[in-house]
Protein backbone atom coordinates (compact mmCIF):
# COMPACT_ATOMS: atom_id res chain seq x y z
CA UNK A 1 0.00 0.00 0.00
CA UNK A 2 2.69 2.35 0.68
CA UNK A 3 4.58 1.39 -2.48
CA UNK A 4 1.15 2.19 -4.33
CA UNK A 5 0.99 5.16 -2.86
CA UNK A 6 4.17 6.54 -3.73
CA UNK A 7 3.83 5.54 -7.27
CA UNK A 8 0.64 7.32 -6.89
CA UNK A 9 2.47 10.41 -5.41
CA UNK A 10 5.22 10.41 -8.37
CA UNK A 11 2.68 9.94 -11.32
CA UNK A 12 0.82 13.43 -9.75
CA UNK A 13 3.75 15.43 -9.40
CA UNK A 14 4.64 14.43 -13.01
CA UNK A 15 1.19 15.46 -14.51
CA UNK A 16 1.51 18.53 -12.17
CA UNK A 17 5.10 18.89 -13.62
CA UNK A 18 3.24 19.20 -17.70
CA UNK A 19 0.22 21.20 -16.86
CA UNK A 20 3.13 24.01 -15.12
CA UNK A 21 5.51 23.03 -18.43
CA UNK A 22 2.10 23.53 -20.73
CA UNK A 23 0.57 26.59 -18.67
CA UNK A 24 4.52 28.34 -18.99
CA UNK A 25 4.39 27.62 -23.03
CA UNK A 26 0.72 29.42 -23.50
CA UNK A 27 1.85 32.12 -21.23
CA UNK A 28 4.61 32.85 -23.14
CA UNK A 29 2.76 32.54 -25.90
CA UNK A 30 0.10 34.90 -25.04
CA UNK A 31 2.69 37.51 -24.29
CA UNK A 32 4.48 37.44 -27.66
CA UNK A 33 2.26 39.51 -29.78
CA UNK A 34 1.77 39.57 -33.21
CA UNK A 35 0.54 42.50 -34.88
CA UNK A 36 -0.11 43.97 -38.15
CA UNK A 37 -0.50 47.53 -39.18
CA UNK A 38 -2.28 49.17 -42.03
CA UNK A 39 -1.05 52.64 -41.39
CA UNK A 40 2.45 53.91 -42.31
CA UNK A 41 2.27 56.12 -39.82
CA UNK A 42 1.54 53.49 -37.19
CA UNK A 43 4.35 51.35 -38.33
CA UNK A 44 6.23 54.44 -37.56
CA UNK A 45 4.96 54.61 -33.95
CA UNK A 46 5.80 51.08 -33.54
CA UNK A 47 9.50 51.20 -34.49
CA UNK A 48 10.30 54.49 -32.11
CA UNK A 49 8.34 52.70 -29.61
CA UNK A 50 11.29 49.82 -29.87
CA UNK A 51 8.19 47.37 -30.23
CA UNK A 52 8.97 46.46 -34.19
CA UNK A 53 9.84 42.45 -33.35
CA UNK A 54 6.08 41.89 -32.59
CA UNK A 55 5.23 43.10 -36.23
CA UNK A 56 4.72 40.20 -38.35
CA UNK A 57 3.16 42.30 -41.41
CA UNK A 58 2.63 45.76 -42.89
CA UNK A 59 2.17 47.52 -46.39
CA UNK A 60 3.99 48.29 -49.24
CA UNK A 61 3.66 52.17 -48.25
CA UNK A 62 4.91 51.52 -44.79
CA UNK A 63 8.17 52.24 -46.03
CA UNK A 64 9.81 54.03 -42.81
CA UNK A 65 12.58 53.29 -40.78
CA UNK A 66 14.43 50.96 -43.60
CA UNK A 67 13.44 48.56 -41.12
CA UNK A 68 9.54 48.52 -42.21
CA UNK A 69 10.69 48.02 -45.62
CA UNK A 70 11.68 44.55 -44.61
CA UNK A 71 8.28 43.24 -42.68
CA UNK A 72 5.90 40.75 -44.68
CA UNK A 73 3.78 42.86 -46.88
CA UNK A 74 -0.15 42.00 -47.06
CA UNK A 75 -0.74 44.57 -49.72
CA UNK A 76 -1.41 47.94 -50.59
CA UNK A 77 -3.25 51.13 -48.10
CA UNK A 78 -6.92 50.72 -49.69
CA UNK A 79 -6.98 46.93 -50.13
CA UNK A 80 -4.92 44.87 -47.97
CA UNK A 81 -5.03 41.08 -48.42
CA UNK A 82 -7.23 39.62 -45.88
CA UNK A 83 -6.17 36.61 -46.76
CA UNK A 84 -2.38 37.25 -45.73
CA UNK A 85 -3.46 39.19 -43.16
CA UNK A 86 -5.58 35.92 -41.26
CA UNK A 87 -2.63 33.72 -42.14
CA UNK A 88 -0.25 36.21 -40.02
CA UNK A 89 -2.45 34.92 -36.58
CA UNK A 90 -2.42 38.66 -35.64
CA UNK A 91 -3.27 39.80 -31.92
CA UNK A 92 -4.01 43.17 -32.99
CA UNK A 93 -4.46 44.65 -36.38
CA UNK A 94 -3.94 48.75 -36.68
CA UNK A 95 -6.16 50.44 -39.87
CA UNK A 96 -7.32 53.49 -40.14
CA UNK A 97 -11.03 55.04 -40.92
CA UNK A 98 -12.31 55.87 -43.32
CA UNK A 99 -10.05 54.27 -45.91
CA UNK A 100 -9.93 50.93 -44.30
CA UNK A 101 -14.03 50.20 -43.25
CA UNK A 102 -14.44 47.93 -45.28
CA UNK A 103 -11.13 45.18 -43.95
CA UNK A 104 -11.98 46.75 -40.20
CA UNK A 105 -15.78 44.59 -40.90
CA UNK A 106 -14.10 41.43 -41.94
CA UNK A 107 -11.64 41.42 -39.21
CA UNK A 108 -14.75 42.49 -36.52
CA UNK A 109 -16.42 39.23 -38.11
CA UNK A 110 -13.34 36.98 -37.78
CA UNK A 111 -13.02 38.30 -34.05
CA UNK A 112 -9.50 39.57 -34.78
CA UNK A 113 -8.89 42.44 -32.74
CA UNK A 114 -8.61 45.93 -34.61
CA UNK A 115 -6.76 49.31 -33.07
CA UNK A 116 -8.32 52.22 -35.04
CA UNK A 117 -6.17 55.84 -35.89
CA UNK A 118 -7.88 58.40 -36.37
CA UNK A 119 -5.97 61.19 -34.74
CA UNK A 120 -7.76 64.72 -35.72
CA UNK A 121 -5.24 66.96 -33.80
CA UNK A 122 -1.85 66.78 -31.81
CA UNK A 123 -3.01 66.12 -29.04
CA UNK A 124 -5.14 63.29 -30.23
CA UNK A 125 -2.13 61.78 -31.55
CA UNK A 126 -0.52 61.82 -28.29
CA UNK A 127 -3.25 60.19 -26.97
CA UNK A 128 -3.18 57.18 -29.45
CA UNK A 129 0.70 56.98 -29.06
CA UNK A 130 0.53 56.60 -25.52
CA UNK A 131 -2.28 53.72 -25.88
CA UNK A 132 -0.26 51.79 -28.82
CA UNK A 133 2.35 52.23 -26.09
CA UNK A 134 -0.43 50.74 -23.87
CA UNK A 135 -1.52 47.80 -25.95
CA UNK A 136 2.40 46.94 -26.87
CA UNK A 137 3.84 47.00 -23.29
CA UNK A 138 5.80 50.04 -24.03
CA UNK A 139 4.24 52.55 -21.85
CA UNK A 140 6.98 54.41 -20.17
CA UNK A 141 9.09 54.05 -23.86
CA UNK A 142 5.15 55.73 -25.25
CA UNK A 143 5.08 58.72 -22.36
CA UNK A 144 8.79 59.38 -22.94
CA UNK A 145 8.14 60.32 -26.41
CA UNK A 146 4.50 61.87 -25.96
CA UNK A 147 6.34 63.99 -23.83
CA UNK A 148 9.43 64.80 -26.37
CA UNK A 149 6.93 65.24 -28.94
CA UNK A 150 4.90 68.09 -26.88
CA UNK A 151 8.15 69.95 -25.72
CA UNK A 152 9.85 70.45 -29.65
CA UNK A 153 6.18 71.25 -31.42
CA UNK A 154 5.64 74.20 -28.49
CA UNK A 155 9.22 75.53 -29.81
CA UNK A 156 8.07 76.31 -33.37
CA UNK A 157 6.31 79.25 -33.92
CA UNK A 158 5.26 80.11 -37.50
CA UNK A 159 4.95 84.16 -38.67
CA UNK A 160 1.18 84.52 -39.27
CA UNK A 161 0.87 84.33 -42.87
CA UNK A 162 -1.67 82.95 -45.44
CA UNK A 163 -0.45 79.12 -47.12
CA UNK A 164 -1.73 77.55 -49.57
CA UNK A 165 -1.20 73.62 -48.79
CA UNK A 166 -2.08 71.32 -51.83
CA UNK A 167 -1.42 67.39 -51.62
CA UNK A 168 -3.46 66.58 -54.93
CA UNK A 169 -2.82 68.09 -58.63
CA UNK A 170 -5.36 66.18 -60.27
CA UNK A 171 -8.02 66.98 -59.37
CA UNK A 172 -6.49 69.54 -56.84
CA UNK A 173 -7.10 68.82 -53.61
CA UNK A 174 -6.04 70.64 -50.68
CA UNK A 175 -6.46 70.38 -46.43
CA UNK A 176 -9.53 71.34 -44.72
CA UNK A 177 -10.42 72.68 -41.46
CA UNK A 178 -10.57 69.23 -39.81
CA UNK A 179 -7.37 68.08 -41.28
CA UNK A 180 -4.99 66.78 -38.74
CA UNK A 181 -2.48 69.18 -40.51
CA UNK A 182 -4.65 72.30 -40.85
CA UNK A 183 -4.98 71.80 -37.31
CA UNK A 184 -1.30 71.24 -36.10
CA UNK A 185 -0.40 74.38 -38.71
CA UNK A 186 -2.79 76.81 -37.75
CA UNK A 187 -2.14 76.45 -33.71
CA UNK A 188 1.59 77.13 -34.73
CA UNK A 189 1.05 80.14 -35.98
CA UNK A 190 0.30 79.52 -40.14
CA UNK A 191 -3.11 80.61 -41.66
CA UNK A 192 -4.47 78.02 -44.05
CA UNK A 193 -6.75 79.46 -46.26
CA UNK A 194 -8.92 76.76 -46.94
CA UNK A 195 -9.08 76.30 -42.45
CA UNK A 196 -12.93 77.38 -43.23
CA UNK A 197 -14.31 74.39 -45.00
CA UNK A 198 -15.29 71.60 -43.06
CA UNK A 199 -13.96 68.41 -44.91
CA UNK A 200 -10.60 67.01 -44.61
CA UNK A 201 -9.61 66.82 -48.24
CA UNK A 202 -11.62 69.17 -49.94
CA UNK A 203 -11.23 69.77 -54.06
CA UNK A 204 -10.59 72.90 -54.89
CA UNK A 205 -10.80 75.07 -58.08
CA UNK A 206 -8.61 77.20 -59.04
CA UNK A 207 -10.31 80.43 -59.10
CA UNK A 208 -10.60 79.41 -54.93
CA UNK A 209 -7.17 79.51 -54.97
CA UNK A 210 -6.51 82.60 -56.77
CA UNK A 211 -9.64 84.47 -54.46
CA UNK A 212 -8.06 83.85 -51.12
CA UNK A 213 -4.82 85.33 -52.56
CA UNK A 214 -1.94 82.33 -50.21
CA UNK A 215 1.00 84.05 -49.42
CA UNK A 216 3.10 80.55 -49.40
CA UNK A 217 2.20 77.73 -51.53
CA UNK A 218 3.43 74.43 -50.24
CA UNK A 219 3.33 71.36 -52.44
CA UNK A 220 2.90 68.00 -50.81
CA UNK A 221 2.89 65.64 -53.33
CA UNK A 222 5.52 64.51 -55.79
CA UNK A 223 3.36 65.30 -59.06
CA UNK A 224 4.24 68.97 -59.26
CA UNK A 225 7.23 71.35 -59.00
CA UNK A 226 7.84 74.75 -58.62
CA UNK A 227 7.64 75.98 -62.50
CA UNK A 228 4.74 73.84 -62.92
CA UNK A 229 2.81 75.76 -60.26
CA UNK A 230 3.73 78.53 -61.84
CA UNK A 231 2.43 77.71 -65.51
CA UNK A 232 -0.97 76.74 -64.36
CA UNK A 233 -3.66 79.50 -65.85
CA UNK A 234 -4.85 82.30 -63.22
CA UNK A 235 -2.10 81.82 -60.36
CA UNK A 236 0.22 84.31 -61.84
CA UNK A 237 -1.81 86.41 -59.97
CA UNK A 238 -1.24 85.41 -56.68
CA UNK A 239 1.05 86.67 -54.34
CA UNK A 240 3.08 83.58 -53.78
CA UNK A 241 3.57 83.36 -57.29
CA UNK A 242 4.79 86.58 -57.95
CA UNK A 243 7.00 86.56 -54.94
CA UNK A 244 8.23 83.18 -56.20
CA UNK A 245 7.20 81.73 -52.21
CA UNK A 246 6.41 77.79 -52.91
CA UNK A 247 7.95 75.19 -51.64
CA UNK A 248 8.45 71.96 -53.18
CA UNK A 249 11.18 70.28 -50.96
CA UNK A 250 9.96 68.84 -48.02
CA UNK A 251 8.89 65.03 -47.90
CA UNK A 252 4.94 64.99 -47.85
CA UNK A 253 4.88 61.82 -45.39
CA UNK A 254 6.90 64.06 -42.85
CA UNK A 255 3.79 66.52 -42.44
CA UNK A 256 1.11 63.95 -43.81
CA UNK A 257 1.60 61.16 -41.59
CA UNK A 258 0.92 61.68 -37.93
CA UNK A 259 3.40 60.81 -36.25
CA UNK A 260 6.75 60.97 -34.63
CA UNK A 261 8.18 62.57 -37.86
CA UNK A 262 5.97 65.27 -38.09
CA UNK A 263 8.14 67.87 -35.67
CA UNK A 264 11.22 66.80 -38.49
CA UNK A 265 8.70 68.26 -40.74
CA UNK A 266 7.80 71.54 -38.75
CA UNK A 267 11.15 72.43 -38.21
CA UNK A 268 12.24 72.44 -41.84
CA UNK A 269 9.13 74.26 -43.29
CA UNK A 270 9.94 76.80 -40.39
CA UNK A 271 13.71 77.00 -41.22
CA UNK A 272 12.48 77.22 -45.09
CA UNK A 273 9.28 80.08 -43.81
CA UNK A 274 12.41 81.96 -41.67
CA UNK A 275 14.99 82.17 -44.79
CA UNK A 276 12.07 84.00 -47.49
CA UNK A 277 12.23 87.80 -46.99
CA UNK A 278 9.60 89.27 -45.05
CA UNK A 279 8.70 85.98 -43.30
CA UNK A 280 11.56 85.89 -40.43
CA UNK A 281 10.32 85.02 -36.98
Amino acid sequence: MGQLSKKTFLFCSFIGLLLLLFCARGTKKKLSLRVVSLVPSITEVIFALGKESLLVGNTIYCDYPEGAKKIYKVGDFINPSLEKIVALRPDIVFLTLPAQKIIQEKLNTLKIKTFVSQPKDFETMLDEIKEIGRQLGAEKRACSLSHFLQEAKEKIRFPPIKVYIEISPQPIISIGKKSFLSDILEKQGLKNIFSDIEEEYPIIRIEDIIKRDPEVVLILHPLSRKEEVKKRLGLEKVKAVQSGQIIDEINPDLLLRPGPRIIEGLKMLHSILSSKPGHEK
